[in-house]
């Protein structure tokens, strides 16, 4: 027997199934802010399975495997079928998900003897790889970023790893009033009556914030290390370039990467694209907040 869990993020829903006898709670917890009852047709349906031996899900030959750190993604063609996997190390896959044609209906498979430790993993990677690709034609983002709520507006910073998203959101809570973390790694865009909005989501990284919340996106910083601090306003071709490397998407697939092209082009139109050199200091929130509120 299995149970039905739906949640709504950005205006999204989706579907997970899971066996009856596993504690769902136990897996699950980031997403209860988002728990919704409807009976609306969700955009995808994941069920997770519980496998002997992922070799028996057959996903086919690995075609690559991606990403510089953990988790790494893997790329398998099953004659022309593309089927995914995920882990902690390169070694081989921790879990695989296996996408209907259209990807509404999905099924992840993890290791019945690594059920504890990799459910909750298999379920925050294929999730987030679905929802990317199922919203990417609803003018919905999915952005590696933290973001910031002050005076009822959205505040979001971009960079490669490293380079202190988290830790320049701090300051702002620090030394920022009225300042509140909205997400710290997975933030959504999605454009509502044609205005650029930004939401809480269950995937924030090692942040433990999931809030159910949205406020209009007031700006983008991209941030980079500098032994000063100084911001400046991107004109429409470096904000482009700033955005665009920052969201996920299944590059692969051709009408998924236009759509992505398409609403990262009406979101610079709208949101100030900034470029903040700076140091992990009070001063670099503080000239930050005053370029961006202005």
């Amino acid at each position: 027997m299995e149970k039905s869990y739906k949640y709504e993020v950005a205006g999204h829903l989706f579907e997970v199934i899971m066996p009856e006898n596993v504690n769902a709670e136990e897996y699950l917890g980031p997403y209860q802010p988002f728990a919704a009852a409807s009976d609306a047709e969700p955009i995808f349906t994941l069920t997770v399975r519980y496998s002997d031996d992922l070799k028996s899900t057959d996903p086919g030959d690995v075609r690559e495997c991606l990403n510089d750190e953990a988790p790494y993604f893997w790329i398998f063609d099953n004659e022309g079928k593309f089927n995914f996997g995920f882990s902690y190390t390169k070694a081989h896959p921790d879990c695989i998900l296996i996408p209907s044609d259209d990807f509404r209906h999905n099924v992840v498979y993890v290791p019945l003897s690594r059920a504890k430790r990799l459910t909750e993993f298999s379920l925050s990677n294929a999730m987030m790889l679905l929802y990317t690709f199922c919203t990417s034609p609803y003018d919905t983002l999915m952005v590696h970023a933290s973001v910031i709520k002050h005076n009822g507006g959205g505040y979001m910073f971009l960079g490669r790893s490293g380079t202190g998203k988290s830790t320049h959101s701090r300051l702002w809570l620090n030394n920022i009033d009225d300042a509140e973390l909205l997400n710290d790694d997975n933030p959504v865009i999605r454009l509502k009556e044609g205005k650029a909005v930004v939401y809480g989501t269950p995937w924030s990284g090692k942040t433990h914030c999931y809030k159910n919340d949205s406020v209009p996106l007031k700006a983008i910083v991209r941030l980079s290390q500098a032994p000063y601090n100084k911001i400046s306003r991107n004109v429409l071709l470096q904000a482009y370039a700033s955005l665009m490397p920052a969201c996920s998407c299944m590059r692969w697939d051709r009408a998924s990467t236009d759509a992505l092209h398409k609403t990262v082009e009406k979101v610079i139109s709208q949101v100030a694209c900034w470029h903040l050199e700076c140091l992990p200091d009070a001063d670099a929130a503080y000239t930050c907040h005053k370029a961006v509120t202005e």
